[in-house]
This record gives structure tokens, C-alpha cells and sequence, in this order.
């Protein structure tokens, strides 16, 4: 309804910013009707005036207030934001685990144009991101003129660790970062205070940047740690901090590393980074050894570049802090550890570490094509070296590539780039490392060889010759960290070589010269000469052409020819050195004065001049040009005429004409023709002939004598000559008549003792053949020669020139009758030293003798047999005859007799059973006796035949006596036979007999232990008499039946591999000769029986590799040294001596395994057992359950031996011991026992450490007041062909260098490839922040990176100890994605309380929980900021008290939820009732909160373990209903939601229109209609309403209203929302506020 005097409408009340009431109207009068006043203008009225003075104080009274109290705050809030904030320093001293203090000089900046105050009344909290670091107190600051100081030492208390931890490793890594300041500041300005201002203001702070450009100051190992434990280490570093942020560290601790490898650990003390400068650490510790091959190949690396001034980028890893030098700072470690810094490590100036260095003996080699590029070498290179360290060191090998410098130039360089050994000695002058030089090129530079050529001059002439070198070395180094190889090691070094001083020092001597050749240009000379190298060097200028070195040769002025070296090859000190000359003596005085000195043994001092021509070597001619040598040529001893001989002819008588023939020698090696001679022969001074004959030809080959052909001697045939001759001939053969009258004599008695000293030269020729015997004459002659191609003359006189005559002289000779001679041969003996029979038949063969027929008497004499001999044995009493000799005529010779030399003398069978009974005992017998027979023989002596004499001797012979010295010296057995294996003999037959005998094909049978095992046989057998004969047999072992023979054949095998001797007995079973069958002789071959020893093939390793393929080891036995052992597949290479086939199909073993060699650590023996050949020399077995027995003594070896197994690839090692086999042969299924095995193996290891394990199946089973149990599945890789079982294990979980409890496998088994084991996971940190993240993380479903590692008691397996503590590996453990906030949380909150301005809004709250565990969740207490849309909702904070089953939900006991005071949660309360309008209507909304809480759980019930775990969920769902109960005094309740019925009265009464309701509410939803009564006073007036923006959106805007009579119009307050729209319920809630705030005496904040 509209007021019929205003047309206002009467429901603009509404439009009023304030709750109307009927009160409201009671001051003013109610008029029932209005009159209207007189018509004047304003101006003039009174009440304007009035009007306007009041309105002045009021817009005053206003206005200032309003700008003191409101736009000055506004404006404080606004120049706070836009200020800046820095600092220059921040210093933090005294770190604990929960505060600081922090030292801070900062800036305020843009802090507006007033002066100000600034005060900080409450904690500064300081945020990193979202997580809270801490608080601290700040004094007060003051600003002026847009800037200020801020100065302060605030304690800082640390509000989380682990996020403060978190934050310092960012903090000290990265380049920057941003710290949140949160709190509330008052600034007083202008003479006003402004409280309660917000500082919400990012901090950007520099940080530390991960120290970039650390620089290293000092670097030092000054000596060694102590025993095992490596090098002592001292390092100053300077930290390059460009944060303002400094930190007094204390004590910290760092791990040095490089290239991955950890180098050792140092610390500092009393350790302080100062901000925005450089601070400088002082660390000591060690560098510890390196053990693997890859750790000692970093570390050489890193001292390699050192030395050499390189730079190495090393790092530098946090381990700890310690302020105190005691207690960890956890943040502080935590920022440390997650910091690794890059550090340059360059020694200032590259380091001479190399002083000096000598060279001994060394040789320069021109062996290559190259004259420039000789090999250089020397035994014995010195270099004095120092090292910039204190720490022990022994050079072991060394390497190097130098340069040559000379008068201060490069000209060569040596590059011995192989690594060869050195000894490194110390005393009082130093250290030295001594070291070869093996043969390197000495490569001179293409611009350098001048230089080198006068070097080499130098080198040759002069006494010393100093140069430089300098280059690059290399040393393999023993050190108490390792073997290091230190490489690129710079020296430079002056050197000097002694020279060769002209080779003066000592005289060249010419041992022995020798004519070689001769050509139409000289003589060709060889010498032998022995030269002094007074020097160190040695000189070889290698083969070929350019090897030769040439020196000019003078005589008397003359050059006489040139001294030719092929090969100069001088080494320090006397060379013997074999040279050339051409020697050209014809055509100069001194030629053939020279080579008459040298025909006549005569030394001659000849000169030797080197020359620029002396060698096709450049540089070394260049030295030899100005060598000058002296040398006595010696003469040649030998004669030119060894002899002559003379003749005597039939006329010689008449025409005084004889024969000569001369023996000429020659002493060269070529050819020596005599082409004219001129001689005169004489004989003490009286001449006997001439000859002159000046053209023939008499050719003698080199080094030989050679006898002229007869040559025409004009003789002086006087009486007088003759006799003089004879009579001097004879005194000097002191020769007389005594021989013939002592022929007379023995004539008459044929025993007498004639010495044969009388008959010398004798013979019973003439007397004059004995006198003339060792005739000399002196010759003189002059020749024309040739030496080989070379024409010269020789003028020679040789005295006492032997000369023969002949039987020529001798006419008459005296006979000496039959008696002499046949008394002779009674008296003579006969002998046989040997008898050999060839080609042995029935009835004939021949024989080859060898004897002596002794006592022939005191001259020489021939005998023949021209009715041969008779043979007979002489058997006990009996003479049996066995055959007839054809003997040939022998030769007897003074006091010696005739050397029997017989060969192929037939022999003829008498009776063939005399034979073989003879032969038979013969091969037993160690000797027996034979008589042989002659007639009519014939005695030749003196001269003359004597016939008719005859002959019976007795002659013993060595029998054969059982041939034991057979003897076989290899045997094979190749292949198989049809009946055996293939046996090959090489043997030798010992035959004691001076009787041989062709056998021809043999055959013998071989027993061993009593058993026949085969036969051997040959062809072609001789043996040879008193001799050794190979013999090369072939035969069987045959193959075996019994057990007998299968064991005797395998003791045999055994003793052959084992490297023993088997003994055999051999057994003669036939002998065939080429010509067939002998009887005689196969009867006594039957009967021979040897015994025989087969030579040892040596210790032979049969087995020579095992390979561990697969093998079960179970340490869960009672004894930890006696592992019970298996394997399906052990395979074992083994190889025998022989290429018989052969399978194994059987083994039994008994191993030591040894490590190293030598040294057993366990024992395994294994039972017979099957075996299989898989391929040639292979063959796979396996065993069940037997026990590896460590050796007592060898425990810490074989916990190695298993610790290696276990986190290793592998271990090599030795088995050692005996095997049995039974292999399947063509002669049978031998068994062999004993064999000896020694080999080395490999067993690959489970290398645990190698790949991270895998977790799965991860259920929190439980808790104990200790421990959180978790149970999980734990996958590790075994890559290996191990089962290894274990037992009980248990492995220390480590996360981020802290302990989070241990896993426990009850049955640890690993088998070949992926193993899952069931573990039990005993999470129990002692670091309850770390225990607390864990678990948040846990049930965030986070993933952690785990370390897992063995420790001490890992295992109750001693022998494992070790092993299990070296198992180092990782695995990631992801937690649960189970929401612990399930469907049917429910919040019922009351109305009034929420809308209230000042008090605390408490809403309970059921929470649905749900336990993703496995065991009884007790939820002790929780707190969980709600936060809705972005906003905070309220806060939990409370004990709850509540055990939810395994793996269930349960609802919560009520807890509350106190949502923030005033009036600005408005802002968050009404856009979320317009959000679920259907909460005005009593009705439920699910509503979805970002939880986070941290909740205080037990995890196991009541008793088990206890954790604070922060757990965010977004869109849990709470089912949230509101209360309208306990409505508070003056609230106002429309009907519809339970308030009062309007009363009715004379009161106005209007009903509010509102629009259309929403069609898509529920009819319960949708509130009727209500109409409001409004009273109103008579003098009431309406006061100037103020609209809510969202309110005008929906009801219609009112213009101000006239005086009201006596009315009130109906308010939202009054009838509540029309209906759900957003305007309705906005307003009204509005309303409420506005209704509530007044009651409680507030002004209306709507």
C-alpha cells in the first residue's frame, strides 16, 4: 500500500541500513495529519540559518575524527605495504636446534614523507613459502624522510626444525631467496599512535649460492696416517659468501671427493661464514686408501693434475656441523649435507718436482733406416726428485718424453712412452729414483741436424759433453693410500755424457789379422782388434751399408790401404771388435816393405786416420773425421813350405837328376797360386840341389797345404855328401846298427823283450830309410804369386824345411824268416770289443767286428785269414760250434797290435739248436766265452809275406744280461684301437752286450699289478752292441674285463697324471727279422722278461679350471665356519696328456678353497658322484648338501671371501686338492683316483650394492612404544648363480643420512634373479621431527628415498657379519593415497553463534576417519585448520581419544571448530551461506574443506607407537547443517524459522512484495510470505535510510520519507528471506548481523 498523502510507498523502510523499530518513532510526536506552513523563502527562515551553523560543527566534528581515525590508518596501512625492507648483514651465532641469534643491520626505505616510529609490539613470524621458520622480536625503528635504520640482535626461536633444515639447504645453495614477514606493526606519526597495522611484506634475500668461487689457499699432505688409515690432509679454503647472511659454525665436518670417488674427510674448528665476504676454514684430516681400481685411477688423476698446475674441480660434501664442537645442529647439518660445493684444487705454479737428472751408460744405436733418429738407451737413469708432500712414497715404474736442448736450442726429442720399472733410493743428498731407458728414437729435428752432427763431433773428440733435457714423466708410486700413477710431471735438467776422447786413451790393438781374399785392387784382410771406449757411451751403427765405417791406413808415408768396420759396435770400456782392411802393398816401398814385415812374423806400427767419408752415417761421420789412431800390425807366424819329399829314381845314379815334391802351405784364406820359382836347397851350409823353373803353376786352395807335383832336383851325388848326410842324419835321429842284432836275437829266443823303441823308423827296410826319417834342409827362393786375384812378390829364406824320402832309396831289405813271426802270434792275444749281427736267418748273416789282436811284437805287421776263422761256444766243459767267420786281412802296429775294424765278415750257421740255446743264454747272461780258430795264416813284416802260420784264442764277450736297461722316455695314447686305446712308445734300449744284433719287427706284451693291460711293438729294431737304441713302439692297452684289470689300469692313470712312474714288467713275444722267422732266435726271445718304469709326464694339471656355475649356500646351520653347500651345475674343464676320447661319468672331489694361493681358508668334499661329458675336456656334476668347513685360523678370510660374495661382482680364487673319476675308455670304465687339482676360479658375486632394491607390499602392521611396524616386501636382484640362505637379517634404513629403524627379513634366502623377501620394517627414528615428517609424508602418499645398509648386527651369522654390514643399497618406499577424511563428517553450527561480532564462533564437528593401516589407529589429539574457498573456516585443536579398527572408518567424537572472531570472517561466512542457500532451510550441504591438520596418533592401539603427523585432504566432504537454537536476547526470529507470529493492533500494517520465488526449491525451502506490522508515532520522522548495494539489487529504492504518522512498515528482519535467492539471503543475514551487533551495544556493520 502507498501513503495517500505522499504516494510513497510503505514498504521503503526497507530500504534503510538499519534495523527499524517501533522505539525508534517514540521521540518524535505523531501527527495524524500534516498542515502545511506559509509560503517565504528559505533564506530568510531562521531554522536555515540555524541549520546551516549546526551542519558546519558537524561536518568539523566529523570530518576531523574521520581523518585522524579513519584515512590516517588507511593511509599508515598503505605506505607500510609499499615500503621496502633490506639488510645488509644478517650474522647468526649461538645455532641450537630450536634458536639463534641473528645480528642484523638493515634499510627501511620508501617509508613515506612523515617522520615516524616504527614499533613491532607482537613477534615477527617468518615464513619460507608457506611453512612457518620461526619468530623473532624486532626493536623499534625509526624513519625519516622516506628511510630508515634497522638495527638489531634478536634471538630467533626456530618453530620446525625439519623446515628450518629444509630452508638452510636452500638457503645455502641457491642464489636467492624469499623469506615471508608476518606480524603487526604500530607506527606513531603526526602525534597519532596507529595501532594493530598489518606487516604481511616479502623478504628477497641473497643467498649463498653454493659458495660460488671457492678457492683452495693451501693444500698439503704433510706425512702419513697412521697405519692403514692413508695420508694426513691439510687444506685451507677461502668461502666466497655473496649472501648477507653469515653463520658461526663451530666444528664441521666435510667429505672430500673426486670424480665420484670420496678422497678422504676433514673438519674445522671454530669455523665461521661471514656474510657479503670471504671467509677463510682451516680443515685437517686424512685422504683415505683407495681399494678399487677405479678409486686409484681418480686419485692418480687428481695428483697428476696438481703436480702439473692443472686444475681439478674436486667437491667438497657437508657431513655435520657441531657448534660445539660436540652436539649436531640438525638444520644447520641438514643445509650442510645438502651442499656440495665445486672447488678448483691447482697447485699455485706447476711444480718442479723432478731436480735433476744423471745418466749412466747409454747407447746411441743407428740400427734404423734413419740417420737422425738413432735409438737412444740407458741402463741406469738417476733422478733426484722432491715432493711438495711429506707423505711416504716409493717409485716403482716410471715413464717419460723428453728433449734434447743443445747451445740453447731443441734439436731431438726421446719418447719412452712404455712404463718400465724403477727403484727408488734415498740418503743423505735426497730421494732418487733409478730407471732404464729402454731403446727409444733419439729423433733430431729436421732443422736440428747440424747441430746434432756437431754434437756428435763433440761427443767423439772431446772428453765430456754437456746438454739439457726436458720433458714430461710418469711414476706408478706406492703410497699409504694406494698405488697412484702420477703422470704429465714436468722437468728440465742439465745432463752431460763422458766423450770418446778420440779413442786415444788407450792403444787400439790388432789381435789377429787374416788374409781373407784377394782382388786385382789388394789383399782383403780380416782383424781382430780390441779398442778402448773410454766413455760411457755406447756407439752401434747396426747392419746394412750405411753400418759401415772406413779408416785410411799408412806405412812409411805410403797409404797402404783402408781399415773397414761392417758394423762399429763400441761399448764403454775394451771392445773386441772384428774389422776389414784392403791392403795394396804392390806399387809402394812401404806396400812391400809392409808385407815382407808381415810374411816374416815381424811387427810393423801402421797409422789410422778417420775421414768425413768414414761413415754413410752423417752425424757420426761427422765425429770420426778427426780420429787419429796408431797400431802394431803384427807379422804371420805360419811357414809358406811345410815340407818336400824326395824320390829317388832308377837313373838318379847316372844322371844326378831327382824328384821333389813340395808342400806348399798356405796362409790366407784365398787362393795361393805360385806361378815362377827360383830355390837353392841346402843342408848345414852344404848345398844339396836347386831348382829353377821360371814358369809353372802350383795351386793351393785357401787355409790348405797343398803337395807340388814332382819337380826336377839337379843332386850333388859326391861320396862325401852322401855320406855326410847319413852320418848327420843319423846322430840327429840317434840312429845306429842295434836293430838288426836285435832281430838275431829274437831269433833264437822269441820271449825275449825287444823294446820297439829299437826298431824306430826301422821297419826291416834299409837302414837308410830309418836315418833319413825327419830330414830338414834349409830353402831360399824368390816367387811370383797370386792371392786369389792380387799379383805380387815374395822373396822368402825358411829354414829347416822337413823333407821325406821314400821306399825308392831302399834296393835290399832284410828278411826275417817263419819262426820270428809264428812265435809272434802264440804270443799275441785276441779280443773283441764288439760283435754286431746283421740281417739274422736260419743259417747266415754277417757280422761287423771290432777288437784288437794284441802282443804283435815291436814292429807293425799285416795278417791274413785265407781260410777264415772258427767260432765256438764254450758252454761249461763243452766247446759247441756255432759258425764260421770269413776273416779279412788285419793290420798289427808296434807295441799295440791289430785294431779289429770288421765290417760286414760273413758268418755261417753251423747248427741252428747250438744258436738258439747260445742266443737264449746269452740274453741272461752277464758274459760268456767263445774260441775262435784260424789256419794257414799269412804274416807279413819287415818287408816281406810269411806264410803258414796258424791261430786258436779264447775271446770273452758281455752277455745281455737280461736287457734291463730298457727305458721309455715318452709315451701317448693318441687315439683308440679296435680293442683298446692307442698306445705310442719312444724309448731307448740300454744293451749292456759288446754282441748287437738286427731283431728286426718286435712284439712285446706289458703287465701292470700282475694284469695283462696291452701290448707294444716295432719294426726295424737293431740293437746295437754296448749302445743305446731309440726305439719308437706302438701297441694297445687292450681292454679290461675284470676288476683286476680296471683297477690296475686306473692306478696306473693315477700314478702317470699325478706325475708318478708306473712300473711295468715287458715280456718278449715275438721278434721277426726282415728275412723272416729265425727260430733260433724267436725260442730265446720268448724267454726275455723287463721291467720297465714309464718316465713321469710331470705333476699334470688334468683339471685346469672349475667354474661354480650355480651353488647353494645355507648358513642357518649351528656352526657358522661350516656352511652346508650345493650345486646342480658345477662345470669342470679338464684336459689329459692324450688325445684318446674319453667321457667322465663319474667325480668325486676333496677342494680347499684358497686364497691367495697357498693359503686354504675352507675345505668341501664331495662324494662320488654322476657326472657328464657335454663337450670335449668338459664336463658338468653337482652334489647335494655337504658341508664348506672353514680352516680354523682362516675366519676373517673367509668372512672377506663372503663379504665379497654378498655386495661384490665377483671373487677369484684357488681350488686345491684331489679328484676321483671314473671315465668310460675304449679299454674300459676306468676309475682314477687322486688326480691333483690346482686351478684358479671365479664365482660371480650377488653384488648387492650394485642396483637399488625394490619395496612393494607396504602395510603398517602395528607399533610398539619403540617402533612402528611396517611390513612390506623387499626385492632384491641376485645376479649371480648364489642361493645363499641366511637366516634372520636385519638392515639399518637410513633416509637422508639419518636412521629411521631397521627392516628385519626372519628367513633371508637369495636365489639366482629376482628374490621378493616378506621384511618387517621397525620405523623408529630417534629424531622425532624426522619421525614426524616421515610419517606426513607417509600418509601423503609420498615417495621416500630409502639408503639401506648392513651394520654390525645385521646377522647372528658371524661369518656373515662382515658381509651384511658391507650391503649398502637403496630403494624408494611410496606411502598411502587412502583419504583419511571419509564421507559422513558432519558440522552443526548455531546461527547466532556464527553471525555474533564478539565472541568465538564454536561449531562441533564429527569427523569420519578412516585407519588405511593394517592395525588399530588411536587418534590421541588432533588439530586441522579448515579452510573453504581459500579461506580459513576455523580451527580444530583438541583431544580426541578415539581407536579406529584396521583398515575402517568411524566417526569422531564430537570436537569444535572455532572459527575467527569480528566482523572480517564475514567475508568468508556470507559468500558460503549464499554458496548453500539450503542451509537457511534446516537442510544439509555437503561441503568440500581443505583439511590440514596435524593429528597425534598411535599407531597399534592405545599402547603402540606415537606420531605427530601433518595430513592435508582437499575436498573433504562435511555434511553441514545449521541451528537456530539458543537464540540470544533481542534476536529477532521470522515464523517461519521459529520466531513469533506478527500480533495484530490499529497499527499500520503493509505486506512486503517480493519477486517471484526460485521454481526450482523444494516447497520446504521456499519460505511464505509474511507481513510485517510497523508502528509509528505521532511526531515521528523518518530518518535518511542507507541501502545496502545488494540489498537495492531487490527491493525497490525509497525516496525520503516525510514525517511517518504512527506507522511501521514490515523489515526483512522481521519476515526472513522471501525466498533461497542470493540477494534474500544476503540481506537477511546482513539484518541479523546488524540485529545481533546492536544488542551487544555495537554500531551496525551494515
Amino acid at each position: 500500500m502507498a501513503d495517500a498523502r505522499t504516494g510513497t510507498p510503505s514498504n521503503q523502510v526497507e530500504n534503510l541500513p538499519y534495523d527499524e523499530r517501533e522505539e525508534d518513532y517514540q521521540e518524535f510526536e505523531e501527527y495524524d495529519e500534516v498542515t502545511k506552513p506559509a509560503n517565504r523563502p528559505f533564506y530568510k527562515r531562521r531554522k536555515y540559518w540555524i541549520f546551516c551553523a549546526i551542519l558546519t560543527v558537524i561536518i568539523v566534528a566529523v570530518a576531523v575524527p574521520i581523518g585522524l581515525f579513519v584515512i590516517l590508518p588507511k593511509v599508515a596501512q598503505t605506505i607500510l605495504n609499499n615500503s621496502k625492507m633490506g639488510f645488509q648483514s644478517i650474522q647468526i651465532t649461538n645455532p641450537t636446534n630450536t634458536s639463534m641469534t641473528m645480528s642484523m643491520n638493515g634499510k627501511l626505505s620508501n617509508t613515506g614523507p612523515f617522520s615516524a616510529n616504527i614499533k613491532f609490539p607482537e613477534p615477527i613470524e617468518v615464513y619460507y613459502g608457506e611453512t612457518l621458520l620461526g619468530t623473532m622480536r624486532l626493536p623499534d625503528a625509526k624513519a625519516s624522510g622516506g628511510s630508515g635504520d634497522l638495527i638489531a640482535d634478536a634471538n630467533f626461536n626456530i618453530a620446525d626444525e625439519a623446515a628450518f633444515g629444509s630452508f638452510s639447504a636452500d638457503m645455502m645453495s641457491n642464489e636467492k631467496f624469499t623469506w615471508k614477514l608476518k606480524s603487526t606493526v604500530t607506527i606513531v606519526a603526526l602525534g597519532r599512535t596507529v595501532n594493530d597495522l598489518k606487516l604481511d611484506k616479502d623478504l628477497d634475500v641473497l643467498g649463498m649460492g653454493g659458495f660460488p668461487g671457492v678457492e683452495i689457499l693451501k693444500f698439503d699432505l704433510p706425512s702419513d696416517a697412521a697405519p692403514g688409515q692413508g695420508i694426513n690432509l691439510v687444506i685451507d679454503t677461502a668461502m666466497n659468501n655473496p649472501s648477507p647472511i653469515g653463520v658461526t659454525l663451530g666444528t664441521i665436518v666435510l667429505d672430500i671427493g673426486f670424480n665420484g670417488t670420496q678422497l678422504g674427510q676433514v673438519r674445522a674448528t671454530g669455523a665461521s661464514l661471514l656474510g657479503n665476504s670471504q671467509s677463510i676454514l682451516n680443515l685437517t684430516g686424512t685422504m683415505i686408501p683407495q681399494t678399487t681400481p677405479e678409486g686409484l685411477a681418480t686419485v692418480s688423476s687428481l695428483f697428476s693434475a696438481y703436480i702439473a698446475g692443472a686444475s681439478s674441480e674436486t667437491t667438497a660434501r657437508g657431513v655435520s656441523v657441531l657448534p660445539d664442537g660436540i652436539n649436531e645442529v640438525g638444520w644447520l647439518s641438514i643445509g650442510l649435507k645438502s651442499m656440495i660445493l665445486k672447488v678448483n684444487l691447482k697447485s699455485p705454479t706447476p711444480l718442479n718436482i723432478i731436480k735433476s737428472i744423471t745418466l749412466g751408460p747409454m747407447g746411441m744405436n743407428w740400427t734404423n733406416t734413419d740417420a737422425y733418429a738413432p735409438l737412444a738407451n740407458s741402463p741406469g737413469v738417476v733422478a733426484g726428485f722432491e715432493m711438495p708432500f711429506g707423505f711416504s712414497l716409493n717409485v716403482t715404474q716410471v715413464q717419460n718424453s723428453m728433449t734434447v736442448i743443445y747451445n740453447n736450442k731443441s734439436i731431438a726429442t726421446i719418447n719412452a712412452a712404455e712404463w718400465g720399472s724403477a727403484v727408488t733410493t734415498k740418503d743423505a743428498n735426497g730421494t732418487a729414483i733409478n730407471f732404464a731407458l729402454p731403446p727409444t728414437p733419439f729423433a733430431i729435428a729436421a732443422d736440428s741436424h747440424a747441430d746434432f752432427d756437431d754434437f756428435v763431433n763433440k761427443l767423439t773428440v772431446g772428453a765430456t759433453q754437456p746438454f739439457t733435457v726436458s720433458g714430461i714423466a710418469g711414476t706408478v708410486a706406492m703410497t699409504p693410500i694406494g698405488e697412484v700413477r702420477i703422470t704429465g710431471i714436468p722437468f728440465k735438467s742439465d745432463v752431460a755424457l763422458s766423450g770418446l776422447q778420440g779413442l786415444k786413451t788407450d792403444p787400439t790393438v790388432i789381435n789377429k789379422l787374416t788374409v781373407i781374399g784377394g782382388t786385382t785392387a789388394g789383399l782383403q784382410i780380416a782383424l781382430d782388434l780390441t779398442m778402448t771406449n773410454p766413455s760411457q757411451l755406447t756407439i752401434d751403427t747396426g747392419l746394412g751399408d750405411s753400418a759401415v765405417v772406413t779408416f785410411g791406413m799408412v806405412y812409411q808415408g805410403d797409404n797402404v790401404g783402408t781399415v773397414i768396420f761392417p758394423t762399429l759396435d763400441l761399448a764403454p770400456g775394451v771392445n773386441n771388435i772384428t774389422a776389414g782392411a784392403l791392403f795394396t802393398p804392390t806399387g809402394t816401398a812401404g806396400g812391400q816393405a809392409l808385407l815382407q814385415q808381415y810374411m816374416t812374423n815381424q811387427v810393423s806400427v801402421v797409422d789410422i786416420f778417420g775421414s768425413t767419408s768414414s761413415s754413410g752415417i752423417a752425424p757420426l761421420a761427422a765425429g770420426l773425421k778427426d780420429v787419429q789412431l796408431s797400431s802394431n800390425m803384427p807379422g804371420n807366424p805360419a811357414q809358406l813350405l811345410l815340407g818336400t819329399a824326395l824320390t829317388i829314381l832308377d837313373d838318379t845314379g847316372k844322371t844326378g837328376i831327382a824328384m821333389a815334391s813340395v808342400t806348399v802351405n798356405n796362409p790366407f784364406i784365398p787362393g795361393l797360386t805360385i806361378k815362377s820359382i827360383k830355390s837353392t836347397v841346402e843342408y848345414n851350409g852344404r848345398a844339396l840341389g836347386a831348382i829353377d823353373i821360371p814358369e809353372l803353376t802350383i795351386s793351393v786352395a785357401g787355409m790348405t797345404q797343398q803337395a807340388s807335383q814332382p819337380l826336377p832336383l839337379s843332386m850333388d851325388l859326391s861320396i862325401d855328401s852322401l855320406l855326410s848326410l847319413m852320418i848327420d842324419q843319423a846322430k840327429v835321429n840317434n840312429l845306429n846298427a842295434e836293430p838288426i842284432i836285435a832281430l838275431g836275437k829274437m831269433a833264437k829266443d822269441p820271449t825275449v823283450k825287444i823294446p820297439s823303441s829299437v826298431f824306430a823308423g826301422f821297419n826291416l827296410p834299409t837302414f837308410v830309410k830309418a836315418a833319413m826319417a825327419g830330414l830338414k834342409v834349409d830353402v831360399t827362393m824368390s816367387v811370383d804369386v797370386l792371392v786369389g786375384e792380387y799379383a805380387t812378390s815374395l822373396s822368402l829364406v825358411q829354414k829347416g824345411v822337413p823333407t821325406a824320402t821314400d821306399d825308392t832309396i831302399l834296393k835290399l831289405l832284410p828278411i826275417v824268416g817263419t819262426p820270428i813271426a809264428q812265435a809272434i802270434v802264440d804270443l799275441a792275444t785276441l779280443t773283441f770289443d764288439s760283435v754286431m749281427i746283421n740281417s739274422p736267418a736260419e743259417t747266415d748273416f754277417t757280422t761287423n767286428i771290432n777288437g784288437l789282436i794284441g802282443n804283435t811284437g815291436p814292429f807293425d805287421a799285416d795278417i791274413t785269414f785265407p781260410s777264415g776263422s772258427g767260432v765256438a761256444w764254450i758252454n761249461g766243459g763243452n766247446t759247441v760250434s756255432i759258425g764260421q767267420i770269413a776273416m779279412p786281412t788285419v793290420n798289427a802296429k808296434a807295441d799295440i797290435g791289430a785294431k779289429l775294424a770288421l765290417t760286414n765278415v760273413p758268418f755261417h750257421v753251423t747248427s741252428g739248436e747250438s744258436m738258439g740255446a747260445f742266443v737264449g743264454y746269452s740274453l741272461q747272461a752277464e758274459s760268456f766265452d767263445w774260441e775262435v780258430t784260424a789256419t794257414n795264416m799269412t804274416v807279413i813284416a819287415m818287408g816281406a809275406p810269411i806264410p803258414g802260420i796258424h791261430m786258436t784264442k779264447k775271446v770273452t764277450l758281455k752277455g745281455f744280461n737280461g736287457l734291463k736297461g730298457l727305458s721309455v722316455e715318452k709315451y701317448d695314447l693318441p687315439s683308440n684301437d679296435p680293442n683298446g686305446i692307442h698306445l705310442v712308445l719312444t724309448a731307448s734300449l740300454v744293451n749292456p752286450s759288446n754282441v748287437g744284433i738286427e731283431m728286426g719287427t718286435v712284439e712285446f706284451t706289458n703287465e701292470f699289478q700282475g694284469q695283462d693291460i696291452g701290448f707294444v711293438k716295432t719294426a726295424g729294431l737293431a740293437l746295437l752292441p754296448s749302445a743305446t737304441t731309440p726305439i719308437a713302439m706302438e701297441g694297445t692297452l687292450t681292454k679290461q674285463t675284470s676288476e683286476a684289470g680296471l683297477q690296475a689300469l686306473g692306478d696306473m692313470f693315477r700314478l702317470a697324471l699325478n706325475g708318478g712312474s708306473p712300473n711295468l714288467i715287458v715280456r718278449g713275444k715275438s721278434v721277426t727279422p726282415a728275412s723272416g722267422p729265425v727260430s733260433w732266435l724267436s725260442s730265446a726271445f720268448a724267454s726275455l722278461s723287463m721291467n720297465v718304469t714309464l718316465p713321469s709326464l710331470g705333476k699334470q694339471d688334468i683339471i685346469t679350471g672349475i667354474t661354480l656355475k650355480t651353488m647353494t649356500l645355507d648358513f642357518t646351520g649351528p656352526n657358522p665356519y661350516s656352511v652346508m653347500t650345493s650345486s646342480d651345475n658345477i662345470e669342470a674343464n679338464y684336459h689329459i696328456p692324450f688325445a684318446f676320447p674319453l667321457s667322465i661319468t663319474q667325480v668325486a672331489e676333496d677342494m680347499n678353497i684358497q686364497l691367495p694361493l697357498g693359503n686354504s681358508v675352507a675345505n668341501l668334499k664331495l662324494p662320488m658322484g654322476p657326472a657328464q661329458t657335454i663337450s670335449p675336456g668338459l664336463l658338468k656334476t653337482g652334489y647335494t648338501n655337504q658341508p664348506l668347513k672353514v680352516v680354523d685360523g682362516q675366519h676373517e678370510v673367509f668372512n672377506q671371501f663372503s663379504k665379497i660374495l654378498t655386495t661384490g661382482p665377483g671373487v677369484q680364487f684357488y681350488l686345491v686338492g684331489t679328484a676321483d673319476t671314473v671315465a668310460e675308455t675304449a679299454a674300459g670304465a676306468i676309475t682314477i683316483p687322486g688326480v691333483a687339482v690346482s686351478v684358479q676360479s671365479t664365482m660371480v658375486g650377488m653384488n648387492l650394492n650394485a642396483q637399488p632394491a625394490a619395496i612393494t607390499n607396504i602395510s603398517v602392521a602395528g607399533g610398539t612404544p619403540e617402533y612402528l611396524i611396517i611390513k612390506q616386501n623387499v626385492v632384491l636382484q641376485n645376479p649371480s648363480g648364489l642361493t645363499v640362505k641366511v637366516g634372520k637379517v636385519s638392515f639399518d634404513i637410513m633416509y637422508s643420512g639419518i636412521m629411521m629403524g631397521k627392516a628385519v627379513v626372519s628367513d633371508m634366502v637369495l636365489a639366482p634373479g629376482a628374490n621378493t623377501l616378506p621384511a618387517e620394517f621397525h620405523l623408529a627414528p630417534s629424531d622425532s621431527h624426522v619421525r614426524d615428517a616421515f610419517l606426513s609424508g607417509f600418509v601423503a602418499g609420498m615417495t621416500f628415498n630409502l639408503n639401506i645398509q648392513g651394520g654390525p648386527d645385521s646377522t647372528a651369522v658371524e661369518s656373515l657379519h662382515e658381509a651384511m654390514q658391507s650391503v649398502k643399497t637403496s630403494a624408494s618406499i611410496t606411502g598411502i593415497t587412502d583419504k583419511l577424511i571419509g564421507t559422513g563428517s558432519t558440522a552443526v553450527a548455531n546461527i547466532w553463534n556464527m553471525l555474533q561480532l564478539t565472541s568465538d564462533r564454536i561449531t562441533p564437528v564429527q569427523v569420519m576417519i578412516y585407519n588405511p593401516f593394517d592395525a588399530p589407529l588411536f587418534i590421541k589429539s588432533m588439530y586441522a585448520d579448515t579452510i573453504w574457498d581459500g579461506k580459513p573456516f576455523g580451527t580444530v585443536n583438541q583431544e580426541v581419544g578415539m581407536t579406529v579398527p584396521p583398515k575402517s572408518s568411524q566417526l569422531s567424537p564430537v570436537v569444535y571448530m572455532k572459527s575467527p572472531k569480528g566482523i572480517e570472517f564475514m567475508g568468508t561466512l556470507l559468500p558460503f551461506m549464499l554458496k548453500y542457500p539450503q542451509l537457511i532451510a534446516l537442510q544439509t550441504a555437503d561441503v568440500p574443506f581443505l583439511i590440514k591438520s596435524q593429528i597425534t596418533a598411535v599407531v597399534g592401539g592405545e599402547n603402540g607407537y606415537t606420531g605427530n603427523v601433518q595430513y592435508a585432504q582437499a575436498d573433504a566432504i562435511f555434511g553441514v547443517k545449521i541451528s537456530f537454537d539458543l537464540k540470544p536476547p533481542g534476536a529477532v526470529l521470522p515464523p517461519a524459522l521459529g520466531g513469533p507470529a506478527p500480533v495484530p493492533g490499529n497499527n499500520t500494517t503493509t505486506t512486503a512484495t517480493t519477486g517471484t520465488a526460485d521454481p526450482s526449491a523444494t516447497p520446504t525451502s521456499t519460505p511464505l510470505p509474511v507481513e510485517a506490522t510497523t508502528t509509528s508515532t505521532p511526531d515521528s520522522t523518518s530518518a535518511s535510510p542507507t541501502v545496502s548495494p545488494t540489498a537495492a539489487t531487490t527491493v525497490a529504492a525509497v525516496a525520503p520519507a516525510g514525517p511517518i504518522k504512527k506507522r511501521q512498515e514490515a523489515s526483512i528482519l522481521e519476515t526472513g528471506p522471501l525466498d533461497q535467492s542470493p540477494e534474500q539471503i544476503e540481506a537477511w543475514l546482513k539484518a541479523m548481523v546488524n540485529n545481533l551487533a546492536v544488542n551487544e551495544g555495537l554500531a551496525a556493520p551494515y
